[in-house]
């Protein structure tokens, strides 16, 4: 072996051993995670190629004073940098809240400033651009009419607005009370088909937890989102008599979270029969510990078929 070839290997090896745990919040971790991420794909040429695209973003495109921009490495982020929503507020309750196609999307009481939401609102509006590798659904993939669906971790609730129109019963799971409030009021004037959850969705049924199958009952369901930080794959397991008997089941799940969601979600959904496939592109999930090779698989959409 040439000595280049041998020098090669062996900080592939150190790359493969050594964690590179960051927590990135600042311009100066930014700054490093971009050197850390060229330096491993530049000893690992298969990788480089598979993240070119993102590579490519990260060293022209990216810009250190905005987190999205690594968090999704991609030019589609920069259609948000501008937009500035108009914000209200509730004469009856105090709440913020904007116009999300035609509907009022209420926020927390947390948000206080118009700066507040627009910044939270064009992270949502971002995440589910159609470019998106968050984005859950697609024109293919999606609610039907009539359809049962289930939320999970709804925070604002911006996905459930979105399909309303189309849905025939919405289950909406968040555990954090302080989305409540906002979500009730959101939700108001489609309180008939709409039930917010305030618990964590879990595997099992006891005190702040609820399973699929708990919460469901005797329901059908047509399509599950989920986006629980990293519980997902607990959730589906616990569900493999619920998808039984509900075989035209859709399921849009995030696979970012933790670094082998994405491995444990494939193995769990093919072991029950569901046909799935990624979002195209990854994520570099800046509000984690972060190891080679950086980017993660986002989100995986399945169903059985029928």
């Amino acid at each position: 072996m040439n000595p280049g070839k041998k020098l090669k290997r062996l900080f592939k090896n150190a790359l493969n051993l050594t964690p590179f745990p960051v927590w990135y919040a600042s311009d100066l971790n930014l700054s490093s995670l971009k050197r850390k991420i060229n330096f491993y794909l530049f000893f690992s040429p298969s990788q480089r190629k598979t993240f070119s695209r993102e590579k490519s973003f990260l060293d022209s495109g990216a810009r250190l004073s905005d987190h999205l921009s690594f968090l999704f490495p991609y030019p589609f982020v920069f259609d948000y940098s501008n937009n500035r929503p108009e914000v209200h507020r509730d004469v009856t309750n105090g709440l913020l809240y904007v116009i999300h196609n035609g509907k009022r999307l209420y926020y927390n009481r947390k948000f206080r400033t118009e700066t507040e939401v627009w910044d939270a609102y064009n992270g949502i509006a971002l995440e589910q651009d159609k470019k998106s590798p968050h984005c859950y659904t697609d024109d293919i993939f999606n609610v039907r009419e009539n359809d049962v669906v289930v939320d999970i971790g709804a925070a604002e609730g911006n996905f459930s607005l979105d399909v309303i129109d189309r849905a025939g019963k919405i289950y909406i799971v968040e555990p954090d009370i302080d989305w409540i409030e906002a979500l009730n009021a959101t939700f108001m004037p489609f309180k008939d088909k709409v039930h917010i959850i305030n618990k964590y969705a879990s595997d099992v049924d006891s005190g702040n937890f609820i399973s699929l199958p708990g919460m469901l009952g005797a329901d059908r369901v047509h399509f599950i989102k989920m986006d629980v930080g990293g519980a997902e794959s607990r959730i589906i397991r616990s569900s493999a008599k619920l998808f039984e008997e509900n075989p035209a089941v859709r399921l849009a799940v995030c696979t970012y979270h933790r670094k082998k969601d994405a491995e444990e979600t494939e193995k769990i959904l093919s072991d029950l029969g569901f046909k799935y496939s990624y979002t195209d592109g990854y994520m570099l999930y800046i509000f984690n510990n972060l190891t080679p090779p950086y980017f993660r698989k986002t989100l995986i959409r399945a169903h059985k078929g029928v």
